[in-house]
């Protein structure tokens, strides 16, 4: 059985940059989400973090988003996420995280 491989699909949309994540995000696949989000707002684009096609998140990933939150609060920077399927989101539920991020029902420009 082949396991399912942590994905960036990163898209330009209406000015905007989207980050889709798909398969599992775990410790290995933190480093280059942390990446792709830093490269996002450092390029002062509107960002987009789709979980739709996430089916896995622990606690590295919540990490990453927790982190990035900060720091684009401090900056003054927004940015929204797009909720993944049940078994995703209720990650962030079950940790409060889905209050404290700026969840949204869809992708802007869809």
């Amino acid at each position: 059985m082949k396991l399912p491989v942590f994905k960036i699909d990163e898209r330009e949309l209406q000015g905007g940059v989207v980050l889709a994540l798909s398969g599992e995000l775990d410790l290995a696949g933190a480093p280059e989400l942390t990446t792709a989000l830093n490269q996002a707002q450092a390029a002062g684009q509107t960002l987009t973090v789709d979980l739709t096609d996430l089916e896995f998140i622990d606690s590295s990933g919540l990490g990453v988003l927790v982190r990035f939150h900060n720091a684009a609060t401090a900056a003054d920077y927004s940015y929204i996420v797009i909720a993944g399927p049940p078994q995703v989101h209720r990650a962030f539920v079950l940790s409060g995280l889905d209050q404290a991020l700026p969840f949204a029902a869809a992708p802007f420009g869809a």
